[in-house]
């Protein structure tokens, strides 16, 4: 089996059994895996051209083929020892060398001056690209050597006579093992011109997605500029204007200090929205097991002396024992906006609650977050998860929170889905992945 594995053209060299898996290194080394397939495949014709000679009984034409197969498998051994520029130039030059003086030897209707068609098509594909003037050089030494020894009666060493049997056999043979190696290079050439052409198809593909993402994330900073500097500067001028007017009265009503407060938590929500949009980021992922139940009460109890907290139940229908790897900061983001935004938009009509569920799989894990509350209407469901936007001209939030939540979710290669019903409530779904954990450290020796 390992013979006939051989055989085929893509493990004559090592290079192409090398980066046979790696797509974009083989296609640089193409030039050179076609040189190694061509010297092979040379030795082996030179030597079976020696051996039908040597049975048709002549001496001097097998020692042509011999001397011709040893030299072309010393640049296939050149070439893969990584000298490829030297064997490109040895290659060629002893071909057209050789066999200018193989064809001033052997008599003209054996069809030797036929090689140099295919010696033009080995130069005119197995140079590098910026390597234009090797590939003209050659190409017009090799159509000059043709032309010469067709159009005259050129005899290097003068009147030879070499006896021959059955010209138009070897005539023949010539002729059709030219046309099939100058066939190979030019489909070679086809076939590299179609991975070309692909490659500059994906390329501008990918250019095009680069640019659309580029003009997505300048129209996304644009707003997150405009947004920032806008949510940013209220806050603080409604804190100025109320020191302003405790100032003009004397007066230190808890009232204005109870405004300015509220002014002040606004800002630093806000404040801290922007923190988790930059870490979410920027900040590579940690993956750690989670004790999923243990971390939703943590969640739950920091939200506890949330404005109106005290007025929805939280119900957490989550196994125990059930964990979860992931990168913990983003698991809080997550599921701290998906809670706290449910008991922000919680029903004006009271006995509101909030349900907790996760259902665990081998391979990831599904939340659902569910409430009571206000729910969203219809036409601003598709654009909640939009940086900056507001269903509602009361929102008391930055218009961040559920843009950081997809965002997180993402990062962790996971999904979130929302299926809304106005004055009904609202569940979010969010599908995470089981991340592999981390190693542990090494002891110290």
């Amino acid at each position: 089996m390992t013979f006939f594995k051989f055989l085929h053209p893509d493990n004559w060299s090592r290079y192409s059994r090398r980066f046979a898996d790696n797509k974009e290194v083989y296609y640089k080394y193409k030039r050179v895996i076609l040189l190694s397939q061509f010297t092979l495949l040379g030795s082996v014709i030179g030597v079976l051209h020696a051996v039908e000679d040597l049975i048709d009984g002549l001496l001097f034409l097998p020692l042509m083929d011999g001397i011709m197969a040893f030299f072309i498998f010393m640049c296939y051994l050149v070439n893969e020892r990584g000298y490829h520029k030297t064997a490109r130039y040895f290659l060629l030059t002893f071909l057209n060398v050789f066999f200018f003086v193989y064809s001033s030897l052997a008599p003209r209707e054996l069809g030797i001056y036929f090689y140099y068609f295919t010696w033009v098509g080995l130069a005119s594909i197995i140079f590098e690209p910026e390597e234009d003037v090797q590939r003209i050089s050659f190409v017009v030494i090799s159509t000059f050597l043709l032309v010469l020894l067709f159009t005259t009666e050129f005899r290097m060493f003068g009147a030879v006579t070499v006896s021959i049997q059955n010209a138009e056999r070897s005539m023949l043979i010539n002729l059709v093992t030219s046309i099939t190696v100058l066939v190979f290079f030019i489909v070679y050439m086809a076939r590299m011109n179609d991975i070309t052409e692909k490659r500059l198809t994906d390329l501008a593909r990918e250019v095009k997605l680069k640019n659309e993402d580029l003009q997505k994330t300048n129209a996304e900073l644009d707003r997150f500029l405009y947004s920032t500097s806008h949510d940013l500067r209220a806050p603080l001028m409604s804190v100025k204007g109320l020191i302003n007017l405790i100032e003009l009265e004397g007066n230190r009503d808890p009232k204005y200090f109870a405004m300015v407060n509220e002014r002040l938590n606004k800002l630093d929500g806000f404040i801290r929205d922007i923190i988790d949009y930059a870490r979410n980021g920027r900040t590579q992922l940690i993956p750690e097991t989670i004790k999923l139940h243990q971390f939703l009460t943590e969640i739950t109890e920091g939200l506890r002396y949330m404005e109106g907290a005290d007025q929805v139940k939280i119900d957490l229908n989550v196994d125990e024992q059930l964990t979860l790897v992931a990168d913990k900061s983003r698991l809080y983001m997550i599921l701290n906006n998906l809670v706290s935004n449910a008991i922000k938009y919680r029903h004006p009509s009271g006995n509101s609650w909030v349900k907790i569920s996760a259902q665990s799989a081998p391979k990831q894990l599904r939340l659902d977050v569910s409430d009571n509350g206000r729910g969203i209407e219809p036409e601003h469901i598709e654009r909640i998860f939009d940086m900056f936007y507001r269903a509602t001209d009361t929102s008391k939030g930055s218009g961040l929170g559920l843009y950081i939540t997809k965002q997180a979710v993402q990062r962790l290669g996971g999904s979130i889905t929302v299926h809304s019903v106005y004055d009904k409530g609202t569940t979010f779904t969010v599908t995470l992945p089981h991340l592999a954990p981390l190693p542990e450290p090494s002891p110290a020796p």
